[in-house]
């Protein structure tokens, strides 16, 4: 007899049969012609336990078998809110949403007794994770009875989709199993399950994979399926590697996942990844020489101990695997090193990817279930570790914070104060990822002078070393120069006051050290702006210093308001004013505008508060020094209107971070062209056309010579990183680079080795130290002379002939902060970090490194908005 699902639910109602009796008949009658199935959950779980035929399946939700197809996101968080609902084992949370609004969720288990006192279990946690003394002694917490908390990562890399299937399973398994040990692990283990950290990839590659998908066995690597198209499925919307995003935060996903991991102080999280295909098996731990210092070794003892679990699990179902090669705990951005740094174990693992479903490796066949299995397998390895492990880890995060407090006393740095009373915009930021990483910050009640430094009382913080993340804070202001392994899996360094541009002082322990006088910094509140000055303006204007000017010129642009640029310095002193203004001004005039002067005031009042940004209302033009406002030293600026080519081999990472720059940060459309459309766009239409890192060969002969018109006809060219070596061939460019250091090793080389030697001459990425003019347009809103940034890879430019074409340069002692050789940092003197050209009546700006690296680094981020919207004047 044929039952439909309308006719299962109205009988449901009818006769008031239990909703999650009702998914295990339906799934009786769910079937979908999709050939033979692979596999059934035999394959998957084991074979001591039982389970509860009252919770559904993953196959009567879902309608088949996991590992039939490629599950989606909003299948998925189907699974988990259905198993919610049957299980009074689960409860399912929302902690955020992806850009493209898709939910982010954890399916929280444990025994019904625990779930009833959650919040009483975190601030157990919490409260061990405290290592202050309390006077009446409630500060000591007793390990001997308190739950463990595992925290279950899945698929931060979206096209690695063994994980997330796998979690279909482990919810099933952890709300069905029925057998004393789950009672045991349930009882004592408060395990969050996180089935997509990444659902807008994630969902892109299931489209992908199951529109490709060949009912019969398909195994040729060849095929499209195993060939995503640009971006691939890999990163999130704006097309961020969401692995290398948690410390820094530029995600909304990493800031609630970030939030949600200080919130629970987990102690175990793991972080299931795929490798390439001709691979096996990988757990931690990684290569021991590449492990942080900071990270106690304690946490190495246990990663070895629990990695015995995943060898037995995984020699039970005879898959072969590794550990301790190739990959590192060094950099703590990343799902697997964070928790490393906040008194957490956290395990990485990587199986061998398949991209699809089937597929022909080195190894033989491999089977998308047979990656899910191994996925599974582990899961439950981490479990049964946690649960044997219990009392050892957590009495070690109680050590971990007490040893902070230790070192942190003993640590020649007392404490750091900090603040930019010009960028009010970008300090606000940096308080908030301060904030979300749980870090103590107090605000200064008085200035404060040191190193011929103020830091001024109100816009202006103090963090004290003494504190129980005093690891996670060292890692985040430290410079790094000393390294024992010279090869890094990521970057050898991220300091956030660099990565900021944020004026600092360390505070060193003496008898004479005073410390700040402050009080603690009860919210974080965005400024709001005002209009300052006259009420009757002859012009508007405002200063290019705050992080968010570029966002308030591009809002004024939108509303067709005439808008100009000072090119020199000026003072003010009328309507109660006295003020000086800088390079980069930006002037609205109140006449001939399309808006009459009384909506011009409101306009101006509005956008003003948005964006925390005082404007100032002028009533004459004459100044008392410098450029009067009728000058014709205030050039005009045309709205950009901006084109960026991608796909091809352009880098969709560089393409990713200026898009989210623009889009996110400044509220300002760029459109994105495929280059192989070339040929279909009128490029006449925009202002500037920016080519990413990477080869644009795509655009085809015409579409090169199209771009080259389009140049010599006044456009506004930015060739970004590696970008600038195809143009400078292609475009016929006044650039020419340094050959690459070579290798000399004496005598005959080890030949195991060759792949370490030739890392000691890579730069992974280190941050290095830039001098600029002041007055050039590239430069405007930057204070001082000299800003740090972000280098990867080992290209370096020779200084063009012409001196002015080269605006920044690196210094002569350039090496702030992480590894690079001794030779490459000769290279690197006082080479140039930009260089531009003049072609026709257009203008070439090579950006020869990065200035906007993964969307964090705050301070360099002026010199790409400048190039756009100020290229126009060079």
């Amino acid at each position: 007899m044929l039952l439909n699902s309308e006719n299962l639910i109205l009988s449901q109602i009818k006769t008031n049969i239990p909703m999650k009796n009702l998914f295990a008949l339906l799934g009786l009658f769910m079937t979908v012609n999709v050939g033979v199935a692979q596999t059934d959950l035999n394959y998957y779980l084991p074979k001591d336990v039982n389970y509860d035929i009252n919770i559904p399946t993953p196959k009567q939700v879902l309608g088949y078998e996991v590992g039939d197809w490629m599950v989606s996101h909003d299948q998925l968080i189907k699974y988990m809110e259905t198993i919610a609902e049957s299980s009074d084992r689960a409860i399912l949370v929302e902690y955020a949403r992806s850009y493209e609004n898709r939910p982010l969720v954890h399916l929280i288990f444990s025994s019904p007794e625990n779930l009833a006192r959650l919040d009483e279990i975190k601030a157990e946690h919490q409260k061990l994770s405290d290592p202050s003394p309390s006077s009446d002694g409630s500060g000591e917490i007793n390990t001997e009875n308190m739950p463990l908390v595992v925290l279950l990562g899945y698929t931060i890399h979206g096209n690695e989709a063994s994980g997330a299937n796998s979690s279909l399973l482990t919810a099933y398994h952890l709300a069905a199993g029925r057998s004393t040990a789950m009672k045991e692990l349930l009882e004592n283990t408060v395990i969050i399950v996180d089935p997509a950290l990444n659902p807008d990839g994630m969902n892109r590659f299931a489209n992908w994979a199951n529109t490709h998908k060949s009912y019969a066995d398909l195994t040729d690597p060849n095929s499209q399926i195993f060939n995503e198209v640009y971006p691939g499925g890999r990163t999130n919307h704006y097309w961020f590697d969401m692995n290398r995003d948690y410390l820094l935060l530029t995600n909304p996903e990493s800031r609630g996942y970030v939030a949600k991991l200080q919130e629970w102080k987990p102690n175990i999280v793991t972080d299931h990844h795929e490798m390439g295909s001709n691979s096996t098996f990988f757990f931690q731990p990684g290569v021991p020489s590449r492990n942080n210092p900071l990270t106690p070794h304690k946490n190495y003892e246990l990663i070895k101990k629990i990695a015995t679990y995943h060898a037995k699990n995984l020699d039970q179902i005879g898959s072969l695997y590794f550990s301790e090669e190739l990959f590192d705990d060094y950099y703590f951005g990343k799902g697997s090193s964070y928790p490393d740094i906040n008194s957490g174990i956290g395990i990485l693992f990587e199986q061998a990817s398949v991209r699809g479903f089937m597929r022909k490796t080195n190894n033989g066949i491999l089977t998308f279930p047979f990656a899910i299995r191994n996925q599974f397998t582990v899961t439950l390895s981490t479990l049964e570790a946690g649960l044997n492990l219990r009392k050892p880890l957590l009495d070690y995060q109680k050590e971990f914070y007490t040893s902070a407090l230790n070192e942190a006393r003993k640590d020649p740095i007392a404490g750091w104060v900090f603040g930019d009373s010009k960028d009010l915009g970008k300090t606000y930021e940096f308080l908030n990822i301060l904030n979300i990483h749980a870090i103590e910050v107090k605000q200064l009640t008085d200035n404060y002078r040191i190193n011929g430094k103020t830091f001024e009382k109100g816009n202006s913080y103090f963090i004290t070393a003494t504190q129980k993340n005093y690891r996670l804070i060292k890692s985040m202001f430290e410079k790094s120069n000393s390294f024992e392994d010279k090869t890094f899996y990521d970057v050898s360094t991220w300091n956030f006051f660099y990565s900021f541009n944020m004026p600092n002082a360390e505070i060193k322990r003496s008898k004479k050290m005073v410390l700040p006088k402050t009080e603690e910094l009860a919210s974080i509140d965005k400024k709001e702006g005002e209009i300052l000055g006259s009420e009757k303006a002859v012009a508007y204007a405002f200063r290019w210093d705050d992080y968010y000017a570029p966002k308030l010129l591009a809002a004024i642009q939108a509303k067709g308001l005439r808008t100009k640029v000072a090119k020199n310095e000026f003072s003010y002193t009328a309507d109660e004013l006295n003020e000086e203004f800088g390079f980069g001004t930006i002037l609205i005039p109140t006449n001939n505008q399309p808006l009459v002067k009384n909506d011009l005031a409101k306009c101006m009042s509005r956008l003003a508060k948005e964006t925390g940004i005082d404007i100032y209302g002028l009533s004459t033009s004459l100044t008392p020094s410098g450029i009067d406002i009728g000058s014709s030293s205030f050039a005009v600026l045309e709205k950009p209107k901006v084109l960026m080519f991608v796909d091809g081999r352009a880098s969709s990472r560089d393409a990713g971070e200026v898009w989210h720059l623009f889009d996110q940060r400044y509220n300002m459309p760029i459109t994105l062209v495929e280059q192989d459309k070339a040929g279909r766009v009128d490029l006449a239409k925009y202002t500037t056309i920016v080519l990413p890192g990477g080869s644009f060969d795509a655009l085809g002969k015409a579409g090169i010579e199209k771009l080259q018109q389009w140049l010599k006809n006044g456009g506004n060219l930015i060739t970004y990183k590696s970008a600038a070596h195809w143009a400078a061939k292609n475009l016929k460019l006044d650039i020419q680079f340094k050959d690459d250091v070579k290798l000399e090793i004496e005598g005959i080389p080890r030949y195991a080795n060759r792949r370490a030697d030739a890392n000691v001459q890579q730069i992974s990425g280190a941050i290095f130290e830039v001098t600029f003019d002041p007055s050039h347009p590239l430069a405007y809103g930057l204070n001082g002379n000299t800003l740090p940034v972000f280098k990867s890879g080992t290209s370096v430019a020779k200084l063009p002939e012409n001196k002015y074409n080269a605006p920044f340069r690196y210094t002569s002692s350039p090496l702030k902060s992480g590894y690079s050789s001794i030779e490459n940092v000769e290279r690197i003197k006082n080479a140039p970090f930009i260089i531009t050209n003049r072609v026709g009546r257009g203008n070439v700006i090579s950006i020869l490194d990065n200035t906007n690296f993964r969307g964090f680094w705050y301070g360099s981020n002026k010199v790409f908005a400048n190039a756009i919207f100020f290229g126009q004047i060079l």
